[in-house]
This record gives C-alpha cells, sequence and structure tokens, in this order.
C-alpha cells in the first residue's frame, strides 16, 4: 500500500512537472515575441523620427535660403534708395512720455443689479 501511494504521488510530481515545462516554454515564447515586437516598433519609431526630422531640416534650410535671398534683396534695394534718416532730436526729448500719468481713458457704464 505504501509503495502505491509512493508511486501515485511520483506519478502526479511528473505531471506537474511537464505541465510547469510547458506552460514555462509557452511563456518564454510570448516574451520573446512581445521583445521582438517592442524592438520593431522602437525601430519603427526610430524611423519615422529620423525622416520627420530631415524633413524639418529640409524646411529650415529652405527658408534660411528664403530670408537670406529677400534680406540680400532688401540690402540691395536699401542701398540703391540711398535714404539716411538722422535723428536730431535732443536725448531729454527723445526719451519723454507721450502721455502723462494723470491722462487716462473714460468710460461711461451703467451698473446692472441682478435679481
Amino acid at each position: 500500500m505504501l509503495k502505491g501511494l509512493l508511486g501515485i504521488l511520483l506519478f502526479v510530481f511528473f505531471v506537474i512537472v511537464f505541465i510547469l515545462m510547458l506552460t514555462g516554454g509557452m511563456i518564454i515564447r510570448t516574451i520573446r515575441k512581445l521583445r521582438k515586437t517592442a524592438r520593431q516598433m522602437a525601430e519603427q519609431q526610430e524611423h519615422r523620427y529620423r525622416q520627420e526630422t530631415s524633413r524639418q531640416r529640409q524646411q529650415y534650410s529652405q527658408r534660411q535660403q528664403t530670408q537670406q535671398a529677400q534680406s540680400s534683396y532688401e540690402s540691395q534695394s536699401h542701398q540703391s534708395s540711398q535714404e539716411t534718416i538722422i535723428d536730431n532730436r535732443h536725448q531729454e526729448r527723445e526719451n519723454r512720455k507721450i502721455f502723462d500719468d494723470s491722462d487716462g481713458e473714460y468710460v461711461d457704464f451703467t451698473e446692472v443689479h441682478s435679481s
């Protein structure tokens, strides 16, 4: 009887070990798939980021070239107009306030009481 009980316990132990090995293998495969998928998604995101950065650099360089072309055109047009503006005002008049502190804006309003 003791041998029969020991045999049953040994059989149950091996069945449990077998089930654990099967589920452990499935868990390991699932973890590997998840890692591979995460790595692929990260690579795709990095690729999209690089494309976006490259596109932004191109736009920025085109904008700079356009601005440089405009500024060179403006400087040429300013040089050709030959206008010079000279400010002959005194320093105290130049920095003077236009409005007094007492100046303000008058607004006529009526108060509304809510009932």
